[in-house]
Order: structure tokens, then sequence, then C-alpha cells
């Protein structure tokens, strides 16, 4: 991995990658709070890890990463990474669809949007979408998410702003008729508004097809395909950005962080289920920071992830854990304030199972600060975005 000493110099083709880990991460499990070793310990007997498996991160004594992390602790000890303790919100809700909801809407706890946070600042630079658009300015979709579904986050007022690639289909046109008419029966307005986002999708299947089929030579980094679903999606962004096209953001996503039972072995705290998943989100990230790198995009380029929520600060007796409120979110990128924001979370004297870790920082202040430190956007235009005002965050770098 290249150090970034001298950080390199972004164009206005600004790209950031949102990687949704999809369950809830834990963690406690994931940048593990050294200072607090012994009481993690007594909390989670059954799952803490070993103290000297744990990855050392530079500059600090007080903090490590899960062994499965040694491609971010590179990253990060190299200036493109860095950690943020404690996002959450107020009141929490442990429901994987409401909290998911609330993450991707930017909402509060206690009030439904119908419109993701993301789309809402898209519509900021796309006037009027879907009406007027391709067109010779903004020829290529506002957004995409790779995967098998579409996300909230890139739900306007009047359609979804992005179309979704699967990576384990060949792209090309649907075929859906212009010309379908609204039928008197149940479902109707569901039929048309699917028809309308097939046809959008249509007026972007040349440019991105284009894209998809100019010859890129991936990273030799990348497993096999189908070995990691989160690296096989964000080999589609990599070849995407080289094809030529401008999309700015991208929702990738890692299924099966919801880790109640079996998230270590019992021969082996640092296997499992849990362990699996950061190795995959370990390589995926680095196998795609070598694509960026390769392509010379190191200073347009920048991404994060996030979780529904984070897990408890006890353990179960299934080797697992259960719901949680805040979780620490790695941001990543050449040109970003490489460090951890915030202090380590603390874990009571007497914890029991209905503890759980307090917020440090509202997620909407790390949104806030990807609106205004990345993509340049006005404050009076994040406050309206974000329905509200909030503190930014030293992420990335001025």
């Amino acid at each position: 991995m290249q150090a970034c000493h001298v950080k390199p110099k972004g164009s206005s083709k600004k790209v950031f990658i949102l990687i949704q880990l999809i369950g809830g991460n834990d963690g406690l499990h994931t940048l593990v709070p050294l200072t607090n070793y012994s009481k993690l310990t007594e909390a989670r007997p059954n799952i803490y890890l070993p103290e000297n498996k744990i990855l050392s991160l530079r500059g600090t004594s007080d903090t490590g990463l899960h062994p499965a992390l040694a491609g971010i602790k590179d990253m990060y000890d190299h200036g493109l990474a860095g950690f943020i303790q404690g996002v959450g919100y107020e009141h929490p809700n442990f429901s994987h669809f409401r909290s998911s909801d609330i993450w991707l809407t930017g909402s509060e706890s206690s009030n439904v949007l119908y419109t993701g946070w993301m789309a809402r600042y898209l519509e900021t630079k796309f006037k009027n979408y879907p009406d007027g658009f391709p067109n010779a300015k903004q020829p290529d979709p506002p957004a995409i998410k790779i995967g098998d579904t579409g996300t909230f986050l890139f739900q306007g007022k009047a359609m979804d702003m992005s179309i979704v690639i699967n990576p384990t289909l060949p792209f090309g046109a649907s075929g859906a008729s212009a010309n379908g008419e609204k039928e008197a029966c149940f479902g109707d307005e569901e039929v048309m508004t699917i028809r309308e986002i097939l046809l959008q999708t249509d007026k972007y299947a040349s440019v991105v097809k284009k894209a998809l089929d100019t010859p890129f030579a991936s990273s030799k980094l990348y497993p096999k395909a189908g070995e990691n679903t989160l690296a096989d999606q964000l080999k589609v962004v990599s070849k995407l950005m080289h094809g030529g096209l401008n999309t700015s953001v991208y929702v990738v996503d890692l299924k099966g962080f919801d880790t109640h039972v079996e998230q270590v072995t019992s021969s082996d705290k640092t296997k499992g289920v849990h362990a699996g998943l950061l190795a995959k989100l370990s390589q995926a990230i680095t196998c795609f920071w070598d694509d960026v790198v390769h392509m010379g995009r190191e200073g347009d380029v920048a991404g994060m992830t996030f979780s529904e929520f984070g897990r408890r600060i006890v353990s179960t007796s299934g080797l697992g854990t259960d719901h949680g409120s805040s979780q620490p979110i790695l941001y990543f990128g050449a040109n970003i304030d490489n460090q951890l924001i915030g202090k380590n979370p603390t874990i009571p004297d007497k914890v029991t199972v209905d503890d759980n870790l307090a917020m440090q920082y509202d997620f909407k202040s790390v949104y806030a600060s990807v609106l205004q430190q990345w993509f340049r956007a006005p404050e009076d235009a994040v406050k309206t975005v974000l329905q509200g005002d909030f503190k930014t965050l030293p992420i990335f770098e001025s």
C-alpha cells in the first residue's frame, strides 16, 4: 500500500461509495477499545478477541482492529482510512426495517420520511428529475445501486434517482413498453411505478453498457467471482468509473451481520461469521482501492461504511450479540483526515444485557460532513437536505 503524504488533487468528477453492512455490525468486535479490554472480557466472556490477536493501529495503543481487517489496518497506517466512534441517533430503534429507513432517509427516530437523504441532495443538482433527463450536459445516471435490490437512499420526490445493476446478470435494456396503460385493478399504481423506473433505466442503458464494455485490467487482488459479493460489486463500480461514467454516488452492500449466534467459533474467537464478513469487507475495499490507484483517481474517490445499528455490549449464550445502538463508521480515501474521531466507548462496571453504547455523534453530522466537505454543497442546502443544522466532523482534508 502506497503512503499518501502528499494529498492528490481531485477533479470535479468526484465519486462517493456508501457500503451498507446489512444486519447490524458489532462495533466492539470491529474496532476494539483496548482501554476497556478487561471490562470487555467480563461482558463478553464467550466471544471476546484474544488481546494478542488484535491488530494495532499507527499512533495509538488505545484502540485496535479485528484481525480479519488486515487490509484496512494497512490503509489506516498509510493515511487512507479513518474511523468515527459512537455514531447513532437519539432514541434508537432496534427493528432492522425501521432503523434502516432512518439511516437511509435521514429522519429522526420519531418521524417518517419518504425520500432518501442522498436523493434530496441529488435533486438540488438534477432539478425536476426525471423530466428532461438524461441530457447532453448530464447524460449519466445520478446514482447507481450495485446489487440485487434498490435502496431507499435514492428515492426522490418523483421517483427513484438511481438505476440498479446486478453483477451476476448481464446489463441491458429491460424492454419495458412506454405505451402501457393504467388498469383499474389492485396494484395498478405499483405496476405503473415499476414501469416508469424500468423506462428511466432504459434511457441510461447505452451509456452504462458502454462503460461496462470498456476494456479494463481490474486488480489482480480480486477473488474469483462469487467468492466475495462485495468485491464483485465494487469491481463493477471501478469498471464504470474507468469506462467514463460520471455518476457521483454508488451504494453497495454486504449482508449477514445479524449475528445473534455463532458470531465466533467456540474453538477460535478470531474465526466465525463476523470474522468472515470483516475479511470480505477488508478484501473488497483494498481490491477496489488498487483499481482506483491504477486509474489515477485517488483524489476523486472516497467512501464509508454504515449499518442500521450496532450490537449490545453483553454477548448472548449462543456466541453472538443482540441488536444495539451506536456503531463505529469506517471512512476511506486519499483526501481524508486520517484519524480516530471520538473516544473509546464506555463499558459500565456492572454491565447488563440491556446496556448499550452511548452515542457520541449523530449520524446526520456524518452526512453533513460528506455533503459539505466532499461534495462542497452549500451550508444552507445541507440544512435543507438534512432538515436541521448538524455540526460537521473533520473527515475530509480541506
